[in-house]
């Protein structure tokens, strides 16, 4: 079976190559629905990662979230069946043959209850879980072979498709989404602005899942705004201001993240509808995101930025990664004490020049952007924060701060929020957000929080985050994390050799580091 899909893969990429009418995006598109299973999913997660792939990749692979073949109803009725040990026309009252939404691993329906309530129902596709392990496979081994001979210099693409992997998983079993939608549902209540459909776990299963159905009369799905290409007067008509609703889901997720400690990790456009009255609703929770209290000082970076003080966002950063560092040498030197000694007293000696460099590189990332944010008509490419934050991530980690896999997840999450900032408002500013989020929750006010951390406690005990997968999709990720480590090894002894290099007070400690 694996012999025969990659025959396929390989042929399919052929033909679409000898194309010379087509565009380089619209092949690789093209190529992703007509592969259709786990590929389609794949390309759908690619056009998340703005840090892998230009814009004009991303802009096309969105395409992907509404094109999926249909499965007949009477196939899907099956599943349902099989599932709940009822047929439809017995479980529902009423139930809408046409599905309201297609996509990769499932379809959804309207339907009624028994007591006329409205809900959604998602029933997953044949074979799903089958045919995307068989998948898997073969995009792992494409992987490899990019990676081998480097088509992506700056990315190992195994890692990227381990991740794909781990997540894709987790969406196969229901299950995942209604725990963590249930534990969202029930702190979104205190947040009267932001909306989560309420779930019926008593009536769900891992391949079917039924909760509250969102109606979209009063309101507009943040797909469409790509895809149908609706204007503002469309969103104004619909009770919903767009500058407003531009700065409402980033400070939401900034929210979710700094003061919740659990966010919603896949803001897909598809996954997002605006309704009257600047209300977000979040649709399908198979990816939620967990912080831990390391998140503080990425708050207190983010503040800077918000407040232009590159000198407090650059501190906050290296304090960060002195944090960080410590733990990896205590991992690395465990076993040689004499070697982690030295190596923490070059540290201390070298943390300050560390942090002059850092200072002068975020400023070289960030003052051009400020500039632009400040100039009339700027193009939205100039004004995105994305190219950003990914400079400073790489910076940050060339200067020895290693970021925990969520903090990467939820600066992603960002940059797609900052991408549907910019469509939907040419306005936008995301200083302007992130201060937005700070002038209704005070820094003190968050530190508090985080240090108490006791809000989350009830929530610990229902949400079913990304580290909590399966026996192979732990092992991938230990794998992944280990090379990480290795990495992070190799940056830190890249730091002592290049500043005891360049001040000589650091070279007598180094001659005994050998």
């Amino acid at each position: 079976m694996l012999l025969k899909r990659l025959f396929q893969i390989f042929w399919l990429a052929s033909a679409l190559i000898f194309k010379r009418n087509l565009t380089g995006p619209a092949r690789l598109r093209i190529f992703f629905e007509s592969a259709g299973g786990a590929f389609v999913k794949f390309g759908q997660f690619l056009a998340l990662r703005q840090d892998f792939l230009p814009q004009r990749f991303i802009d096309e692979l969105l395409k992907l979230t509404n094109k999926m073949p249909l499965v007949p109803l009477e196939k899907m009725e099956a599943i349902f069946a099989n599932e709940t040990g009822k047929p439809i026309e017995i479980f529902f009252l009423k139930f809408d043959p046409t599905p309201i939404a297609v996509g990769s691993i499932s379809q959804i329906y309207r339907a009624k209850l028994k007591d006329e309530t409205k809900v959604a129902v998602k029933i997953q596709k044949p074979d799903a879980k089958k045919d995307f392990e068989r998948d898997f496979k073969a995009i792992i081994y494409l992987a490899i072979i990019a990676d081998f001979f480097r088509f992506f210099s700056s990315f190992y693409l195994e890692e990227i498709v381990c991740e794909f992997i781990s997540w894709t998983r987790r969406e196969l079993d229901f299950t995942f989404e209604t725990k963590n939608a249930m534990a969202v549902y029930n702190h979104s209540l205190t947040h009267p602005r932001t909306v989560v459909p309420k779930q019926y776990p008593e009536l769900s299963t891992p391949r079917a899942l039924i909760q509250e159905l969102i109606e979209l009369e009063d309101g507009v799905a943040v797909e469409d705004l790509f895809f149908k290409n609706y204007s503002f007067n469309h969103l104004s008509e619909s009770g919903i201001n767009p500058d407003e609703m531009a700065n409402y889901i980033v400070a939401d997720q900034m929210r979710q993240y700094f003061i919740d400690g659990f966010f919603h990790a896949d803001p897909h456009p598809a996954n997002l509808i605006f309704l009257a009255g600047n209300k977000l609703v979040y649709l399908d929770f198979g990816i939620v995101g967990k912080a831990d209290s390391r998140r503080l000082l990425f708050l207190k970076t983010l503040h800077g930025i918000a407040k232009k003080d590159i000198d407090g966002s650059a501190r906050a950063m290296m304090e960060f990664s002195s944090k960080a560092m410590a733990d990896e040498l205590d991992i690395y030197f465990k076993r040689d004490v004499k070697k982690h000694r030295l190596t923490l007293k070059i540290m201390e000696k070298i943390n300050e020049l560390i942090l002059t460099d850092f200072k002068r590189d975020l400023g070289a990332i960030l003052n051009p952007w400020f500039e632009a944010l400040k100039r009339p008509g700027a193009p939205p490419a100039e004004k995105s924060a994305t190219p950003v934050f990914l400079a400073i991530v790489k910076e940050a980690e060339r200067h020895s701060a290693r970021f925990p896999r969520e903090m990467v997840l939820f600066f992603r999450s960002l940059s797609v929020l900052d991408m549907i900032a910019l469509r939907i408002s040419p306005s936008f500013d995301m200083i302007k957000a992130l201060n937005y989020f700070f002038d209704k929750h005070h820094l003190e006010e968050i530190e508090r929080i985080i240090n108490e951390g006791g809000h989350t406690d009830e929530l610990e005990k229902k949400l079913i985050y990304t580290a909590d997968i399966d026996w192979e999709s732990f092992r991938e990720m230990a794998v992944l994390e280990k090379e990480r480590t290795m990495h992070a090894r190799e940056r830190i002894m890249e730091l002592v050799t290049h500043y005891s290099e360049r001040y000589e007070e650091l070279k007598p400690l180094m001659k005994n580091y050998k």
